[in-house]
């Protein structure tokens, strides 16, 4: 922590012996440690509360981010992701609106000329199955 080696220590050690002697050595080391653990309680509280702060404000932050996805239309954004020019939609209200009106294809539709009219033309009496044959009329 203070990047003290081993000779610096040493050499504090002895001027303390020196200065308190060797009655009162024993106290002094006490009550610097006493200091020290103070210190570190005091350092690590002063942790806990800076963390704590730090963990309502990110807490405040993810309460905005809820509050702002929550006031948001998920229908919004999956249509202007898919549909981002509204063509779909106009195709689709379009067509709820008049439902009479259908869109066929180009080559549906369109009579050929000379062709029969399908609808006009029975099929063979042999292709009719006997059940399903009207009664002869007599």
């Amino acid at each position: 922590m203070f990047d003290l080696a081993w000779s610096e220590l040493f050499v504090i050690g002895l001027v303390a012996v020196l200065v308190l002697g060797p009655k009162e050595l024993p106290t002094a080391m006490r009550t610097l440690a006493k200091a020290i653990r103070k210190v570190r309680n005091l350092g690590s509280e002063f942790q806990g509360h800076f963390n704590e702060m730090l963990r309502e404000a990110e807490l405040d932050e993810v309460r905005k981010q809820v509050q702002k996805f929550s006031q948001t239309s998920l229908v919004d954004h999956v249509t202007n992701y898919i549909d981002p020019q509204g063509e779909v939609a106009k195709e689709v209200n379009s067509a709820l609106e008049d439902p009479d009106k259908k869109t066929q294809p180009a080559d549906q539709g369109v009579a050929t000329p000379g062709a029969p009219d399908v609808a006009a033309v029975e099929p063979p009496a042999e292709a009719v199955p006997a059940e399903q044959k009207p009664p002869a009329a007599t």
